[in-house]
């Protein structure tokens, strides 16, 4: 076969446009989510035999999100953002290591700021009001993860899942929405509510296992719950991928209460400050 014919059956990886956000926040995702059902079917009675593989599912949602943000580090061309997501990356995987557990959630805390922060400045976004929620969401990754290691932990964790509500509630500032979408968030709060009073229990529980919520009421629950379906439905109706994929993260993670959650938080922050489309890497 000549080089010629060669080259017309095989593709043009030229032509692959893949775009390493993406493709990091669905590994972030898948790894963020398996744990969040196995969590709440587990907690449900559903599939009482996964207990023997919640060691494994709680390392692929620490490896997941920590090889997207290492995916970002290695394609990104913004050497800041580079130096925010290694150490995001590096020290998330260290976390595995009890004895790395402190220096772990100090890297952690700073390099996904310093990364955050970046982020929004090379995609030219105004500093005003419209980064509410990246600071909510940034400050329940500190105040939650330092709370983990023994800082006021009852205190610290009870604020930490407040901030992460509060910046879920506030993540439709960071996109285009309609009413529709709003309407979608609306019911979804509603639905919450209606649940929570019905059967109050169970959704304590089910909201402390799967989402690791501590001390928030049912009302900052819905309006959380709220404003990520209000970004998702929004997200989803004009095909910004990097936001839907954000949201989803966010969602999967509920409030940093450990690393593996806060992992999940960090890289989907990231991807809601993506503008729709993508932004230079």
């Amino acid at each position: 076969m000549t080089s010629e014919a060669t080259a017309e059956i095989l593709p043009d990886t030229s032509r692959l446009n893949v775009d390493p956000r993406l493709v990091a926040g669905v590994i972030g995702l898948v790894g963020a989510a398996g744990l969040l059902v196995a969590r709440v079917a587990l907690n449900a009675g559903l599939t009482p035999g996964v207990a023997g593989s919640m060691d494994i599912l709680l390392l692929a949602a620490t490896v997941g999100p920590a090889l997207g943000a290492l995916g970002i580090a290695a394609t990104t061309g913004n050497p800041v953002e580079q130096i925010g997501l290694a150490f995001v990356a590096v020290f998330g995987l260290l976390s595995l290591v009890p004895s790395a557990t402190t220096a772990a959630v100090v890297a952690v805390v700073a390099g996904g700021s310093l990364a955050a922060a970046e982020r929004w400045r090379e995609a030219g976004r105004p500093v005003d009001w419209h980064a509410l929620p990246v600071v909510l969401l940034a400050g329940s990754v500190a105040v939650s993860l330092f709370g983990g290691i023994g800082v006021e932990p009852t205190m610290f964790q009870s604020i930490g899942s407040r901030l992460a509500l509060l910046g879920a509630a506030g993540t439709p500032a960071l996109l285009g929405h309609s009413r529709t979408d709003w309407a979608f968030g609306g019911l979804a709060a509603a639905v919450l509510v209606a649940v929570g009073l019905t059967a109050p229990f169970v959704t304590g529980a089910v909201t402390l296992i799967g989402a690791g919520a501590v001390g928030a009421s049912l009302l900052v629950l819905a309006v959380g719950l709220a404003g990520l379906i209000t970004t998702a439905s929004a997200a989803a109706r004009t095909r910004h991928w990097h936001a839907l994929l954000g949201a989803g993260l966010v969602f999967a993670a509920g409030a940093p209460t450990s690393m593996p959650r806060a992992l999940a938080v960090v890289l989907g922050v990231l991807l809601l400050i993506e503008p729709r489309g993508g932004g230079s890497a």
